[in-house]
């Protein structure tokens, strides 16, 4: 199963999931999928923020000598971003909407990880 399908399945299997992705802490995307965004929705401009955001947590926990970042969330007021390392370097990361299950988002989350493991 390539990396488009697992993310798709997140996408289908987790209702109010808006995206499914793997970004790089360089704060490049290196596969992000969209379900049921708004039109001013960019997903450049995600790809981007996301791997910054995973980027500024490792460095961090570097500076804290707290050890490798593992997960994180950011709760705002049209989503919640999780993002769980798959590898040093490289994140998952799922946006679900104010409506949807995040304890399933969180449980698909490790799911995707372990699947992505096998394909970065």
């Amino acid at each position: 199963m390539g990396m488009k399908d697992i993310l798709a399945s997140a996408i289908e299997n987790v209702p109010g999931v808006k995206l499914a992705g793997v970004v790089g802490t360089d704060g490049l995307g290196v596969e992000m999928l969209l379900n049921d965004v708004d039109a001013n929705f960019s997903k450049d401009v995600a790809e981007v923020e996301l791997g910054g955001l995973a980027a500024a947590a490792a460095g961090a926990a570097s500076r804290l000598k707290a050890g490798q970042v593992r997960d994180v969330a950011v709760e705002t007021d049209n989503a919640t971003y999780l993002a769980s390392q798959i590898i040093p370097g490289y994140f998952a990361v799922l946006a679900v909407n104010g409506g949807g299950n995040l304890g399933r988002a969180r449980f698909a989350l490790k799911q995707l990880v372990v699947k992505l493991q096998d394909t970065l």
